[in-house]
């Protein structure tokens, strides 16, 4: 039997497969069809199903679906870890099942996970683990887009690959501003969360992760990061 994992983010909507824990199948687009789900549902022996989704309305499965068991992933769900946050029913879904994720790739471990996608998240969860919240920032094309809705004569721009110190150009200057000020970003939360809490492991995920310096050895890049976290997640609910 296989676990179907179903991920609705802001962006993209991914589904993947795990048997024993590994990915044997993935699909992602705009949106997950239900022709999709019934393919993937009888070609891999999918029993239990996991979906979460950032947008307004819950993912909603095909009637039709046979022998499996759905759960909707929210504030309600038990957790393999433990949430030390103000507002729990406000946290996003994404980041409790990056933050299993990471647990269950580096347990008994102090580790930071940067999410980069639409948004920017920087998460902490300790040794014990004890998610401990962290923040949520602009992503790279939402400040592209913000310095030129805001402002009367900036143009929006191209994102590329690397980034100058000196922009030579408004173009290089908002370039190299947006991609600079989000490298400065992490690599100041780093540096501090890694003087706080020794041996400090660093994960990487999300669509814009290559914005990362990818030199820094103690990084370790896991795009599947929040699939792994759900499949985890339904994994200790059927214990």
């Amino acid at each position: 039997m296989s676990n179907l994992i179903i991920d609705e983010g802001n962006s993209r909507c991914k589904a993947y497969v795990f048997e024993n824990n590994a990915i044997v199948e993935r699909e992602t687009g705009s949106e997950i069809s239900k022709e999709l789900l019934t393919s993937l549902v009888s070609k891999h022996n999918v029993s239990k199903i996991i979906s979460t989704s950032t947008r307004r309305a819950e993912f909603e499965l095909p009637a039709e679906l046979p022998h499996t068991s759905h759960v909707r992933f929210n504030a309600q769900t038990k957790l393999p870890i433990t949430i030390d946050y103000k507002t729990p029913e406000t946290l996003g879904r994404d980041r409790i099942a990056a933050a299993v994720g990471a647990r269950s790739l580096l347990p008994e471990t102090n580790v930071l996970i940067i999410d980069m996608g639409t948004a920017i998240t920087i998460d902490f969860i300790d040794n014990q683990g004890v998610y401990h919240g962290g923040i949520i920032s602009p992503g790279a094309t939402m400040r592209a887009r913000a310095m030129n809705q805001f402002t009367g004569c900036l143009p929006l721009v191209e994102l590329p690959a690397n980034a100058e110190l000196t922009g030579k150009s408004t173009e290089e200057a908002l370039q190299f501003g947006i991609l600079n000020g989000i490298r400065f970003e992490i690599d100041g939360y780093i540096s501090r969360y890694m003087h706080l809490y020794e041996g400090l492991q660093v994960i990487v995920t999300g669509g814009d992760a290559e914005l990362i310096d990818h030199k820094r050895v103690s990084i370790i890049f896991e795009p599947d990061l929040v699939s792994i976290g759900l499949n985890g997640i339904l994994s200790y609910l059927n214990r």
